[in-house]
């Protein structure tokens, strides 16, 4: 119930005011598009750091340049991180607020009486795994209400290779041409990859 007692304290979730879940909901939204804007930030500053990288006259100057995008990268997955948390949390308070929009008739139903007696933990849990929408609310909470506990992941695992070695390799790539350094940027931070994954989704 971490979310829940963070903001709301110690009420069950479905005695949280609309009003007070609508004030988190935009909170959570400008988290996200603050570390949205810095992550972006990241990707610009490792790309110039590349670009530097072309010009770099010893194997220290290119040390240090990797020991820079090194931190970055390591800052971006931790940003990374925040912003699935944060995704998951906003997902939480979205489908309860469209519970509390449709209270009046869901309180007419068996799936109210339910809900109200679920521990505010299952119900936080059951919460974030759906994806609730208006025009089928009862059908989805039902299917909800149906599902096996599940653990919740408490964090994304992200890809941990940043050996100084790959991203010196990268930078020696950039300076003989064969690489641009957007395109260099995007292999050490991961893009490269979801760009890629999106690509085949889309065939």
């Amino acid at each position: 119930m971490a979310l829940f007692s963070r903001f709301f304290g110690k009420k069950n979730p479905l005695d949280i005011p609309l009003s007070q879940l609508r004030e988190t909901h935009v909170k959570l939204d400008m988290q996200i598009r603050k570390i949205e804007a810095e992550m972006l930030e990241i990707d610009r500053q490792i790309a110039l750091l590349f670009e530097q990288a072309k010009k770099a006259k010893s194997k220290a100057e290119e040390l240090t340049i990797a020991t820079k995008i090194k931190t970055l990268n390591q800052r971006k997955k931790n940003l990374q991180n925040t912003h699935f948390q944060l995704n998951k949390q906003m997902m939480l308070v979205s489908n309860l607020m469209i519970i509390k929009e449709n209270e009046a008739i869901l309180k007419n139903t068996p799936t109210w009486k339910i809900l109200h007696e679920m521990s505010p933990e299952e119900l936080e849990q059951r919460l974030t795994e759906m994806q609730l929408d208006t025009q089928n609310l009862n059908e989805n909470l039902n299917q909800m209400l149906g599902y096996t506990d599940q653990a919740l992941s408490t964090g994304v695992e992200f890809e941990t290779d940043e050996e100084l070695a790959e991203i010196l390799d990268t930078i020696r790539a950039v300076k003989e041409g064969e690489l641009e350094p957007d395109v260099a940027a995007e292999k050490v931070t991961g893009e490269e990859r979801k760009k890629k994954h999106l690509e085949l989704e889309e065939l």
